[in-house]
């Protein structure tokens, strides 16, 4: 058997031999990158609120006919990343059976709605419609899913994020947080302050992790990517079948366009997630870095951090 060149993509991807866990993988982004890591050889926990639909996804996606011959697996768990019992049992499962953990994706995120009125509507309308914004529903369930999980579920996980050093695949762990372009502008998509802030939270969380963790006593690297509208549940369109992404209509596109008041050219497809992570996955050299996945969305906006 010929053996591949160092530097083919099946050299540099290969993840053989590496354990991953992905946080709100049962479908959309979550799943792809699942699908990712698992394709090119890691056996991927993925976790989620719903059993059945993390059961179903794992079936679909990660049988060895669809993963092929150089894959792995996908172990389905239920984890609520919001509630430290249900992270600490994860972790604790996950221990029982492995020695370590190579990544770590935080990809769990939620969305909520933009206020009814905005700014053309008038100073009263628009009064009214931001101090109607629920403070627990929204505020806070989105801050605590873009940002105190990814907290929780990432210190929960440094132990076994640093014993991936001295694992077979001699690969620092490290984690990738699942941020926003949202995170990268100033602009609200059309009044929505909730997710721009929170999802921006998890930036400077991502910064700041990436500075301690790195520290040689635990040796994890943290990045982060910040895609914009990619198909999933979020947007509509995900949902678990044979293609994992469900439909890409121009007409959603176009209305999410219109309703967050993004200029992004077309939808993300699979392949643009999937090989931004892998290179974070797979670069020892890349350290507190965030990609941004947005079709140049940020260098033709008006207003940018």
């Amino acid at each position: 058997m010929t053996t591949p060149h160092p530097l083919s993509a099946a050299e540099l991807f290969d993840l053989k031999g590496w354990v991953a866990v992905v946080t709100g993988a049962g479908t959309g982004i979550g799943l792809i990158i699942a699908q990712t890591l698992a394709a090119n050889g890691a056996k991927v926990y993925i976790t989620g609120r719903r059993k059945e639909v993390l059961e179903k996804s794992a079936r679909i996606h990660g049988s060895a006919e669809r993963l092929g011959s150089s894959g792995g697996s996908i172990v389905p768990l239920v984890m609520d990343v919001t509630s430290k019992e249900s992270i600490k049992a994860v972790v604790d499962e996950i221990s029982s059976k492995e020695t370590h953990i190579n990544v770590l994706v935080n990809n769990a995120g939620v969305f909520a709605a933009r206020p009814e009125y905005l700014p053309d509507d008038g100073p009263e309308k628009y009064s009214e419609a931001l101090f109607a914004v629920d403070i627990a529903d929204v505020w806070q369930n989105l801050y605590m899913t873009h940002c105190v999980a990814i907290y929780y579920v990432t210190a929960a996980f440094i132990p076994l994020l640093s014993k991936a050093a001295a694992s077979a695949p001699r690969a620092l762990g490290n984690v990738i947080n699942v941020l926003s372009k949202d995170a990268l502008q100033k602009t609200t998509g059309n009044g929505n302050y909730p997710y721009g802030v929170s999802k921006a939270a998890g930036l400077h969380l991502t910064k700041t992790m990436a500075y301690e963790l790195q520290k040689d006593s635990l040796n994890i690297r943290v990045n982060a990517i910040a895609p914009g509208p990619t198909p999933s549940s979020m947007t509509g369109q995900g949902k678990v079948d044979d293609e994992n992404m469900g439909f890409v209509s121009d007409e959603i596109l176009q209305f999410i366009r219109e309703y967050c008041a993004v200029t992004t050219k077309r939808w993300n497809t699979p392949q643009d997630i999937s090989s931004a992570v892998l290179t974070l996955a797979t670069n020892g050299q890349v350290y507190g870095t965030v990609i941004p996945i947005e079709s140049g969305e940020l260098l033709r906006h008006p207003s940018v951090v």
